[in-house]
């Protein structure tokens, strides 16, 4: 589907040049942005787009959901996205296998709604109860994998890190095939209103500073297309000022965008609309907090801290949509 996609634009772009409809098609074509549709520092994005921001601000965007951050950084190695929602360890990875890219801006400072989550009957009451047991994480190399690194370096032992995929740390939560699991938004919220399983690690609490998710821009748009870049990002960035100045909008756009529960989406606004970074702003050693995590796992030859991120197009002055739909 989505090379499908790719293709009906580059026809579309090269129907236009043969018309001479423009002479301007460079700067028509669109910022293509990328993420996990219900992942919620994505979701200003849709609702910048719902606001009418990016055309206020004279910018072209199209949004291409993704299954996963690392599968978006996939995308944009391919040169199918401009801009995409990761971390900085993936990034750093993706950096050494010759992907030119960059932080542009930031998302989460903390790991917000995320946790070490266990059933509500387990004998483990802290994170040095870990030691020796076996934590469910989405995926090898994924952010639950190497957030789930950083629990077992907490508990002073070894623990065995289990790959069950997204859907499955519940189901596998419950049936006590793992000991605990790391929960990322919303699902995190799920369990704790369902009642289904408790909190023993809150990484939004214990964890520094460390950018858990960040937007990429590749090295094409930053040095071709850096106006459009940036209006793409006031664009995200104003969203983000709009939302947690009006949470009832929000909560009913969460919930109409997602499908979520009000209640669900009530959590989501609260505790990763509210902790969203409002101008992007980054800083130098916030980004070597974050790849402290992968030299947790081992990684080596990581690049260095200042090839990883760009202040150019940071601090966002935030607009005011004109309208809200």
């Amino acid at each position: 589907m989505l090379l499908s996609n790719i293709k009906r634009v580059a026809l579309a772009a090269v129907a236009m040049a043969a018309l001479g409809s423009s002479p301007y098609a460079f700067a028509e074509q669109p910022v293509r942005i990328g993420g996990t549709g219900n992942y919620g520092p994505v979701l200003p994005v849709v609702a910048a787009q719902k606001l009418g921001l990016f055309k206020q601000l004279g910018v072209k965007v199209t949004f291409t959901t993704f299954s996963s951050g690392a599968a978006g950084m996939e995308g944009l190695a391919a040169k199918e996205v401009d801009l995409i929602n990761y971390f900085p360890p993936g990034l750093a990875l993706a950096k050494r296998s010759g992907v030119k890219a960059r932080v542009v801006g930031a998302g989460t400072l903390t790991p917000r709604g995320w946790y070490v989550m266990v059933r509500n009957d387990s004998p483990l009451k802290t994170v040095k109860d870990l030691a020796g047991k076996k934590l469910g994480i989405s995926g090898a190399g994924s952010t639950t994998d190497f957030f789930g690194l950083w629990a077992a370096s907490q508990s002073g032992g070894k623990v065995t890190r289990i790959p069950v995929g997204g859907q499955g740390l519940i189901p596998n939560m419950k049936s006590g095939n793992v000991d605990a699991i790391v929960a990322y938004p919303p699902l995190s919220y799920t369990i704790m209103l369902s009642k289904e399983g408790r909190s023993l690690v809150d990484f939004g609490k214990e964890m520094p500073i460390n950018l858990p998710d960040v937007w990429v821009a590749s090295d094409d748009i930053i040095k071709k297309k850096p106006d459009e870049l940036r209006k793409a990002l006031v664009g995200i960035y104003s969203a983000i000022v709009y939302m947690q100045a009006h949470p009832q909008w929000s909560i009913d756009f969460i919930h109409g965008e997602t499908g979520m529960s009000k209640e669900i989406a009530a959590e989501e606004y609260k505790n990763t609309i509210k902790g969203l970074s409002a101008n992007g702003a980054l800083k130098k050693e916030w980004v070597a907090e974050s790849l402290k995590l992968a030299t947790l796992a081992g990684i080596k030859d990581i690049p260095p801290v200042d090839d990883m991120f760009t202040t150019e197009f940071v601090p966002v002055q935030a607009v005011k949509p004109a309208e809200a739909k």
